[in-house]
C-alpha cells in the first residue's frame, strides 16, 4: 500500500493539478463549500474578523483574517522574544549540525539544497531551525515572529509534493524539491530566514512585502531589499492559500528554544518559542 501511495504522488500532475483546485477554490461557485468545510474541521468562526456569510470563495475564507487580539503576541515588548509565526504542528527542532537538517527519523537535506544558495545559507551551517507543518484546516495566515528588517527574499519554483507527515516521512528531501520562497531578515545583529515551503492543492504562497507568490514561474527570483523593511512581531508576513509548512533558520550560537516546546502539538501565532542570546 505504501509503494502504490508513493508511485501516485510521483505520477500525480502536481502543479497542475494545483493550479487547479486553486483556481476553482477561487471561483464564486466554491462559495457553497464553506459552511460545510468549517463544520466538517470545527473552525472556530468566532475568530474571524468577518462573518461567514462575507466570504465570496473558498480560498477567501481559507485566507480569512482574524479578531484584533485572537493571536496575542508574547513578550511583545522584548526585542529578543522570538514566536511562532504561524497555526500549526511542530513537526521538528534542534541543532543544524554541518549544514543537515532533519527532515523525519533517518531523513535530511541541506540548508544548502533548501535555500538554493551557498552565500545565503553560510549563517545557517552549524545554527538552529524548527519546521511548523500547517494543515488545511489551521489558519493560513503567516506573521513575523521577531522584531527586526527584512533584507530580501528568494523564490525558487520546484515540484509540489504533499508536506503531509507520509510524505516527509518517505520523500527523500521533500523540501528542497518543492517550491519555496524563503524571506532573510536581519535582527539584533543577527541573520534569520523563513522559508515557505509549497505543497500540493496550496494555490498560492504570498507576502505582504512584495509581489512575489508562488506556483506562477519556473524562473528563480531573488531580490536584495537596498530599503530593509522594518517590521514587529506579529506584522502580516503574508498567506498560504491552504495549508503547508514553514521552517525557520537561525546562526550558530545566537538563538535559544524554550524548554519543553510541544513537539508534535499545536502552537499558534504569537505562542513564545525562544529568544535570541
Amino acid at each position: 500500500m505504501k509503494s502504490l501511495h508513493l508511485l501516485f504522488l510521483h505520477l500525480l500532475p502536481k502543479n497542475l493539478s494545483s493550479r487547479f483546485v486553486g483556481a476553482l477554490a477561487s471561483r464564486s461557485i466554491s462559495k457553497i463549500a464553506i459552511r460545510w468545510f468549517a463544520k466538517r474541521y470545527k473552525i472556530n468562526l468566532d475568530e474571524a474578523a468577518e462573518p461567514i456569510s462575507s466570504f465570496k470563495t473558498l480560498n477567501d475564507f481559507f485566507t480569512r483574517k482574524l479578531k484584533d487580539g485572537a493571536r496575542p503576541i508574547a513578550e511583545a515588548e522584548n526585542t529578543k522574544a522570538v514566536v511562532s509565526p504561524v497555526d500549526g504542528k511542530i513537526a521538528q527542532f534542534g541543532k543544524i549540525e554541518d549544514g543537515r537538517i532533519i527532515q523525519a527519523k533517518g531523513r535530511h537535506y541541506t540548508v544548502q539544497e533548501l535555500l538554493g544558495d551557498d552565500e545565503e545559507a553560510k549563517p545557517f551551517i552549524n545554527g538552529t531551525f524548527m519546521t511548523i507543518y500547517l494543515a488545511p484546516t489551521d489558519y493560513h495566515r503567516m506573521h513575523h515572529y521577531m522584531d527586526g528588517e527584512i533584507t530580501g527574499f528568494r523564490y525558487i519554483p520546484g515540484t509540489l509534493f504533499p508536506v503531509n507527515p507520509f510524505s516527509v516521512q518517505h520523500i527523500e528531501k521533500l523540501f528542497p524539491i518543492n517550491e519555496r520562497l524563503t524571506t532573510y531578515y536581519d535582527c539584533a545583529g543577527e541573520k534569520a530566514a523563513i522559508v515557505k515551503v509549497g505543497a500540493t492543492i496550496v494555490g498560492k504562497i504570498k507576502v505582504s512585502y512584495s509581489d512575489a507568490e508562488s506556483n506562477i514561474s519556473k524562473k528563480v527570483r531573488a531580490e536584495t531589499f537596498e530599503n530593509k523593511i522594518s517590521i514587529k512581531k506579529g506584522d502580516e508576513l503574508g498567506y498560504f492559500a491552504m495549508g503547508s509548512t514553514v521552517v525557520m533558520l537561525f546562526p550558530e550560537e545566537s538563538f535559544n528554544f524554550i524548554e519543553k516546546l510541544p513537539l508534535d502539538e499545536k502552537v499558534r501565532v504569537g505562542q513564545i518559542l525562544g529568544h535570541w542570546k
